[in-house]
């Protein structure tokens, strides 16, 4: 083969805090190095969400906490510096990647980490992993009949206004996010601290079958948040563009309330609808942001796939009311004479237990150490 490309996603390293969903540095790290050591030219597209920009903290000089609905490049900073201390063997790693220049890193941006946008976070970035001209960032990627994108952009609540990443409010620039993503920061967080285990258990409704206290918690705090959005908000911040709702919202925000659903939606209809002219020019089509395993095969013309995610998540069993770790997965890609020769959706195994529900609920934070100590990943202390 000409070169290899190897594409994963949806990794949301975070600072290392309660909200943090990535405990698995040592096993990618090492997956990292082995495509290092590869005698051809390796590029590694990180599919999006790679940092968890968006339930990471702003921790400051004197360790106080805070989720700021106003993000500039000076709070992305402060972040990434904080997610680096956290996962610094998966920097190192990517470090030990790009020393060889012919291999490649590309960062997708996802809705977790739409703080890439700032050029003075890319170049933070390439100065953690001793980069110059081998990374590039985008919202795409697309060469040798591959395309790859996270995903977000066919999610009605997530998507952003990719021609316009910034605003600017009180002569600050600050990141253009969508409605959603702002509501998350202002009101769930505290949430997710107070259930850090919670979040990473699948499917929602079997979770929520079992645990009606988190379901009333969740539902209140929407219903309140809405009410405020929609009397309150627009009258108190009248001239603050972020407490701004698209009425196009309403009736979905209404559908989700009444349903309980706060899944990410499918985006393969989407997608397909959206993007019919792209799919006849690519070959090998690969979407992250939705945390599923799924390969759609169009009579030989082309290929989807969610390769899933590489956060710690679990699958519940209803009746055994069991949480078993997801397996983790990436693309391998072989490129001959600049098109795709071959592709192979492959596995990689981790240490992560099981655990059994009613014991998990009892002691989140305890069961949440046992997850990262199964993968030699540490809580940064005090901030557990």
């Amino acid at each position: 083969m000409n070169r290899e490309i190897i594409v994963l996603g949806d990794i949301e390293m975070g600072g290392g805090t309660l909200t943090d969903d990535f405990v698995a540095d040592e096993s990618l790290a090492r997956l990292i190095k082995l495509y290092s050591r590869k005698a051809h030219p390796v590029e590694l597209i990180l599919n999006g969400d790679t940092f968890d920009f968006l339930k990471c903290p702003y921790i400051d000089a004197d360790g106080r906490r805070s989720y700021p609905r106003y993000i500039t490049a000076q709070v992305s900073l402060k972040k990434l510096q904080d997610i680096h201390l956290a996962h610094r063997r998966v920097f190192e790693a990517l470090q030990f990647f790009l020393k060889n220049e012919k291999n490649k890193v590309t960062f997708i941006i996802g809705n977790h980490d739409h703080d890439l946008f700032f050029k003075e976070v890319q170049k933070e970035l390439k100065k953690m992993i001793t980069a110059k001209k081998n990374v590039s960032f985008g919202l795409y990627y697309r060469n040798y009949g591959l395309y790859a994108e996270h995903g977000q952009q066919y999610d009605f609540l997530n998507k952003i206004n990719k021609n316009k990443p910034f605003i600017t409010y009180r002569r600050q620039k600050i990141l253009n996010i969508p409605w959603v993503a702002l509501g998350i920061i202002s009101n769930f967080l505290t949430l997710k601290e107070e259930h850090p285990f919670l979040e990473r258990i699948f499917p929602r409704p079997t979770l929520f079958s079992h645990h009606k206290l988190v379901v009333k918690k969740l539902s209140w705090r929407s219903l309140e948040y809405l009410i405020k959005s929609l009397i309150y908000y627009p009258i108190r911040y009248i001239n603050d563009p972020t407490y701004f709702i698209p009425r196009t919202l309403l009736r979905e925000l209404y559908r989700r309330f009444k349903k309980v659903h706060w899944d990410v939606d499918s985006i393969v209809s989407v997608f397909k609808r959206k993007r019919k002219r792209l799919m006849k020019k690519n070959y090998l089509h690969i979407l992250g942001h939705v945390h599923e395993h799924y390969v759609e095969e169009g009579k030989g013309d082309w290929i989807l796939l969610h390769p899933d995610t590489w956060r710690d998540e679990y699958k519940m069993d209803g009746r055994t009311k069991r949480v078993v770790p997801k397996t983790k997965k990436y693309v391998q890609i072989a490129v001959e004479d600049n098109q795709i020769s071959s592709w192979e959706l492959k596995k990689w195994p981790l240490k992560q237990k099981s655990y059994l529900f009613n014991e998990l609920i009892k002691d989140e934070i305890s069961f949440l150490k046992k997850a990262a100590k199964s993968e030699n990943f540490e809580l940064i202390p005090g901030r557990v």
